[in-house]
């Protein structure tokens, strides 16, 4: 088996069903693809949704899975569904969920908003409205997130990027701390900076948020 291409992009995980600490990453209620060098992968895109979903007014626990199958669904539970119609199901390890790609989302609030927006975020309804299923979305490659670090300079931006990663993944303490005094020491560069030309300049203020986000006790 294989990951699916959607658009001539390779997307999924690479064996329908089995999951991973690497091939998959967290969403609330769930897991999704977390991608590859040439994608953001799902889960990124998802978060993000959900992210825009709450700014607009939605209520957090309205977007998400309808339960703890109803995003990357492992084999047995892919057996599962397939023995136990109706609701529809895909033949097992040819289900979207099984590549880490889909979501049966919990509530029509989110539903409506996804089928307005999930555009954006690369979630495609194509496949929920041809089984007629309201609550399934399927990823189907090509996000672009927005750098939320663009105002960082490169070293910056690179040490963020490095623990930020390090702090999900739970790895390489010490390598951790060193990126921490580093992010201190440049927090402190940028105070002092701004005392003398003002915090308006370089971006100080915004880059100063973002290292005391990282480094404060």
């Amino acid at each position: 088996m294989s990951p699916i291409t959607i658009g001539n992009r390779v997307l999924g995980v690479a064996e329908n069903g089995f999951f991973t600490e690497q091939n998959t990453a967290p969403i609330p209620g769930g897991r999704l693809w977390s991608g590859n060098d040439q994608d953001a992968g799902a889960a990124r895109a998802w978060n993000d949704a959900r992210a825009a979903y709450i700014a607009a007014g939605g209520r957090p626990e309205e977007f998400m899975p309808k339960g703890p199958d109803s995003s990357a669904r492992r084999r047995a539970a892919q057996d599962f569904f397939w023995t136990h119609q109706p609701p529809p199901a895909a033949q097992p390890y040819t289900s979207n969920h099984g590549w880490g790609l889909a979501v049966d989302v919990a509530t029509r609030a989110a539903a409506g908003w996804l089928m307005q927006n999930g555009h954006r975020f690369c979630f495609s309804h194509d496949e929920g409205e041809r089984v007629g299923e309201w609550w399934h979305f399927r990823y189907v490659g090509g996000y672009k997130p927005v750098d939320r670090l663009a105002h960082l300079t490169p070293t910056e931006r690179r040490w963020c990027r490095e623990l930020d990663k390090l702090r999900r993944t739970g790895k390489d303490p010490d390598r951790r701390r060193v990126l921490v005094r580093e992010l201190t020491q440049q927090r402190k560069r940028i105070w002092r900076a701004a005392q003398d030309t003002g915090w308006e300049t370089r971006r100080r203020r915004a880059r100063y948020a973002s290292l005391l986000a990282r480094t404060k006790p």
